[in-house]
C-alpha cells in the first residue's frame, strides 16, 4: 500500500498500514482464495467489508520447517474483482498487481495485511499466523510511523 504508514499491535496477526483509501497490490504472485465481502469481524459502516487472500506461487521460507504459503487483506472498501471462496476457477494475480483499495476497521482507515504458515489458513491455531513484528521481519523491518514508498511508474529510458 505505497504510501500507508506502518502501524499495529505487539501480537496482533497482522501487520496494520494506516492510510485513507489508498490503492492495495499483491505483495507476491498467487492464485486467489476469494476477493469478497466478509472475512473480518469489522462488517457495519463505517468499517469497509472486503477481504482478499491469496495463496503464493512459491512459498517463501521462514524459520525451521515453516513456510509461508498464504497473504491475506482486510478492511478494503473496493476490490479490483469478486471471486467468491470455492469458486471452480480462480483467478491469478501478479507481484504489483492492484487488487483493490484499503478501508476503515474499528473505526480507523487502514489496512489489514496478514501472513499465514504452513497452509493453514483456517485460523484455528496460532501455529499458522505470524504475528506483526514476524511480519514486519519478512517485509524488511518497517516501523511504527514509517511510511511505505510511494509506488514509481517511471519507466527506464534506454
Amino acid at each position: 500500500m505505497p504510501g500507508g504508514y506502518v502501524g499495529g499491535w505487539y501480537g496482533d496477526t497482522g501487520l496494520d498500514i494506516a492510510g485513507h483509501f489508498l490503492p492495495v497490490y499483491a505483495v507476491a504472485a498467487g492464485t486467489l482464495d476469494y476477493s469478497e465481502r466478509g472475512h473480518t469481524r469489522w462488517m457495519t459502516a463505517p468499517d469497509t467489508p472486503f477481504s482478499v487472500r491469496i495463496a503464493l506461487d512459491e512459498p517463501v521460507a521462514w524459520t525451521g520447517q515453516h513456510r509461508v504459503t498464504h497473504v491475506y487483506y482486510t478492511h478494503m472498501s473496493r476490490l479490483e474483482f469478486e471471486q467468491p471462496e470455492g469458486a471452480p476457477l480462480r483467478r491469478h494475480v501478479v507481484a504489483g498487481e492492484r487488487i483493490g483499495t484499503s478501508g476503515i476497521g474499528n473505526g480507523v482507515p487502514h489496512l489489514h495485511l496478514g501472513v499465514l504458515l504452513d497452509g493453514l489458513v483456517e485460523q484455528d491455531t496460532w501455529d499458522g499466523i505470524l504475528r506483526e513484528d514476524d511480519i514486519r521481519k519478512l517485509f524488511g523491518g518497517y516501523r511504527n510511523g514509517e511510511l511505505l514508498p510511494k509506488l514509481s511508474l517511471a519507466v527506464p529510458q534506454g
